[in-house]
């Protein structure tokens, strides 16, 4: 759970404090089952805990969006230009938000390489 906290944590500011930790365990234990269902298997494999850990910090910030877009210091990097140093922030919290959800939400790459099939 400590790599889902800190994960929520650097992407959007917002600190995850133990009252949390309820909704948290629940939503990692629907996440692990929905990638079981989806990998035809009984267990996650150790390679796919990233994805494991992803979604639930996805399905969590996409719950709270409401508090953690009230979080003062939340200012997306729109474009960044590293000669000269140029760092422009995004205004458009919510649509920042929304798109890390859908990156962290979508399942791709790694996971077909665990999928078992039975005939």
């Amino acid at each position: 759970m400590d790599n889902v906290k800190e994960l929520i944590r650097t992407a959007t500011h917002f600190n995850v404090t133990a009252e949390y930790d309820g909704v948290l365990r629940y939503i990692y234990e629907s996440e692990e089952q929905y990638l079981m269902n989806v990998l035809n298997r009984s267990d996650v494999p150790d390679e796919l805990q990233y994805l494991l850990e992803k979604r639930v910090a996805a399905r969590f910030i996409q719950a709270n969006k409401d508090r953690i877009l009230s979080a003062e210091d939340l200012n997306p990097i729109k474009r960044l230009k590293e000669g000269d140093t140029e760092i422009e922030f995004s205004t458009d919290k919510a649509a920042a938000l929304d798109s890390l959800i859908h990156l962290w939400l979508t399942l791709n790459g790694d996971i077909a390489c665990y999928r078992q099939l039975k005939w």
